[in-house]
Formats: structure tokens, sequence, C-alpha cells
């Protein structure tokens, strides 16, 4: 098994994780398609995937991202009168419902970014045998 190189400080691990690349070895080759993330790193064999669900986390940072940069202002621009209410309810509705699956890729890979820059340790774990994500 070759050895593994130390991991980068937590802060690039989150850079990388922003830019949907992987935080040990910033390869952009960590999504299988525009909605799933490998298992693994097809070049450093970091684990992406790591169990059933794991990656819902960014599901938070997507709606978070939507009330934050889109429904917070819609609603603030409808109390102080600069929209009427329904026009921005369906506006916000609409942006609540969009915008978490516009950004789905950005969250997803900051989810990673974030998990690693956190369980820094984890990084540093020996590569496997098997570097691959052979599922596409």
């Amino acid at each position: 098994m070759e050895s593994t190189p130390p991991p980068p400080d937590r802060s690039t691990a989150l850079q990388r994780g922003l830019h949907g690349h992987c935080p040990r070895c910033d390869s952009a080759d960590i999504f299988r398609s525009h909605w799933r993330l490998r298992d693994r790193c097809p070049h450093c064999g970091l684990a992406l995937e790591l169990e059933d669900g794991w990656s819902y986390g960014s599901v938070p940072l997507s709606y978070g991202l939507a009330g934050f940069c889109w429904v917070l202002p819609i609603f603030l621009l409808a109390l102080f009168g600069a929209i009427p209410p329904i026009p921005a309810a369906l506006i916000g509705l609409a942006g609540a419902l969009i915008l978490p699956l516009a950004t789905f890729r950005f969250t997803k890979g900051l989810w990673v970014g974030v998990y690693y820059s956190l369980i820094h340790n984890e990084m540093a774990q020996p590569r496997p045998r098997d570097k691959g994500d052979h599922h596409g």
C-alpha cells in the first residue's frame, strides 16, 4: 500500500470542498453525476460517502443558504412595503424551491469540506488498495 502524504491544513480542506474538490488531493473528480458524490475520490481514495445518508448534511446548508440569501430578503422587502405580500410570498416560495436545487453541488462539496476540516485526522487515514469508485 502506498503511503499517504500528510493532509492539508483545515482551511485548505475547507476551501477545496467549497470548490467541489477532494479535500485531501484537490481532485475535481469527486462527483459521479450532478446529484451524486463518488463513494471515494478516484485519485487518492478518500471516503466521500462515509455511510448511507451521510451527505444529507448538505441539505440544511442548501436550505439555510436559500433562506438567508433569498427568503429573508424577500420577506424584509414585503415587511417594509417594497413588494406586495402575495407576489413576495410567490417569489419567496419559488426561490425556496429552486435555490436548493441550484446550489446542490456547491453545498454537497461544502459539506465534505466542512466535515474534513473539522475531523481533520480522518484525512490522514491510509489509502485503500481499491482507490476507485468503479460505479461510474
